[in-house]
């Protein structure tokens, strides 16, 4: 049996997976964002260590011996500082986190070569456009270690300072090339090796552990594994043209590929990660997903949302869902939350219908950008809470024009990823792509007439994109005084 642990942006989950594949128990327990200063989200990194443990000790409970293996994931971008002991000196900033978005003007001086060397575009989420705001702030001092997430959790497990390539390759640091720390990316932010963890591949085991704590006292393996995108890809065994469309806190579309693409256009609109086993994640995220919903449900004080079964855009109600600036396509922390065409007969129900046509709007953007540069996708496999809904798949469905498998348990597929690469890691099977998921669920096949109409409406959404970058540009400019 394997023991999968998902640090999430809004949970901790914790899976106990049979060799076949199974979930046969789960702990999940939500993680409060912490918003104490002006543009901050948080998460507290012992309070994220201390639910790994008890969810550990949840699961375990009655299988103690039966363990073979413990496998990691955590999200991408997060940034905390440890000091010399490995004790916490600042709480993670997640990548809903924006203090640092000043800093990507500074950062696209080297978009470029930043961009070709480590597949990570010059990005406010990024820890090294974090990195250059806390020593303006001057909260990075000598003799702190950055830390993101994994690499405490491995730390408290085997007492050493390692991440996988996985995760430090969603860092902005680390070579796609070489799987290295990137001597460009340390001299633009004056970090030292010494300051960073060890990388390790995390498809192998890094080593033997005990549990005492949990009642795990035999040895068992540890698996680093990577960052939940990539394992989202590895438990629905979707690779090349087969893509994973998450619909968590942000909106992801990726597969897993062995060549490493990158965008050709010099615009960088998608990543380029190194994931696990010798694959490469290539995809885009936008930050606006099912976190716009939460708003949104916040906003108008109401527990659950139901949207208009008329298509906004096509009645000229557009919605630019970026309550959070935005990642992917388009680079801009200045973009905010825009509605047009809103007028005394819409109700709630039509801006409801919009945010989510917004936000799979932004995702088709994301695509287009990757089948431009010959990244063919034919299936989608949705992943994620917001996956759950068959009303908001249906519109990604004919939004992106593509068919999209609704998995019965989609809250599952990166502690089923973590497994399975658990169990290439012991040697129990010979690629990651034999494990081949046999759960697809509901086939969601796109209406012709509907993707016509949403390719109209494509045109016009990227239009109003550019328009309004250029005015909250514009106005960013004035409200400081330009």
């Amino acid at each position: 049996m394997i023991v999968s642990v998902d640090v999430g942006t809004s949970s901790v989950k914790v899976g106990l997976v049979s060799n076949d594949g199974r979930v046969l128990r789960s702990y999940v327990s939500d993680v409060p964002l912490i918003f104490e200063a002006p543009l901050a989200a948080e998460h507290d990194l012992k309070l994220l260590w201390d639910l790994t443990l008890r969810g550990i000790r949840e699961v375990v409970r009655g299988y103690e011996g039966s363990v073979e293996a413990i496998s990691l994931s955590t999200y991408l971008h997060g940034l905390a500082l440890l000091d010399t002991d490995f004790r916490v000196v600042a709480n993670v900033m997640t990548h809903l986190d924006r203090r640092s978005s000043g800093m990507q003007e500074f950062l696209e001086g080297f978009s470029s070569e930043l961009y070709g060397r480590t597949g990570c575009p010059p990005l406010f989420v990024f820890p090294l456009c974090k990195v250059l705001w806390m020593r303006r702030e001057g909260v990075l001092r000598q003799g702190l270690k950055l830390c993101f997430v994994k690499d405490y959790l491995a730390y408290r497990l085997v007492g050493r300072h390692v991440v996988d390539y996985g995760v430090a390759s969603g860092t902005g640091f680390l070579n796609i090339h070489s799987l290295k720390w990137d001597s460009l990316a340390l001299e633009i932010s004056q970090v030292g090796e010494e300051m960073l963890p060890e990388l390790y591949e995390g498809g192998k085991v890094y080593d033997y552990i005990e549990l005492p704590e949990v009642g795990v006292r035999n040895k068992v393996a540890l698996v680093l594994g990577s960052f939940d995108g990539a394992l989202q890809n590895v438990g629905y065994c979707a690779f090349g043209s087969e893509a994973v469309l998450n619909l968590g806190s942000t909106a992801v579309i990726r597969t897993l590929l062995r060549d490493l693409i990158l965008d050709r256009s010099g615009e960088a609109r998608f990543f380029a990660y190194y994931a696990v086993d010798g694959y490469r994640a290539i995809g885009g995220a936008s930050n606006n997903g099912m976190v716009v919903v939460e708003w949104l449900k916040k906003l108008l004080n109401i527990g659950s949302l139901s949207m208009s079964g008329r298509v906004a855009c096509s009645e000229g109600i557009y919605t630019l869902p970026y309550v959070a600036g935005e990642r992917y396509p388009f680079r801009d922390p200045k973009l905010a939350v825009t509605i047009f065409g809103l007028r005394l007969e819409h109700g709630w129900e039509y801006i409801t219908r919009s945010v989510i046509e917004g936000i799979a709007l932004t995702v088709k953007t994301i695509l287009q950008a990757l089948e431009e540069n010959g990244v063919e996708v034919n299936k989608i496999h949705c992943a994620g809470g917001g996956c759950s809904n068959r009303e908001l798949v249906e519109v990604f469905s004919n939004v992106l024009c593509k068919p999209i498998i609704m998995h019965l348990s989609p809250r599952d597929a990166v502690v089923i990823g973590a497994s399975n690469t658990a169990l290439k890691a012991l040697g129990y099977v010979r690629s990651l792509e034999s494990l081949k998921d046999g759960s697809e669920g509901e086939h969601i096949h796109p209406i012709p007439e509907a993707c016509t109409t949403y390719n109209k409406c494509f045109k016009i959404f990227l239009r109003l994109v550019r328009n309004a970058r250029e005015v909250y540009s514009r106005l960013s400019v004035e409200s400081h005084g330009g």
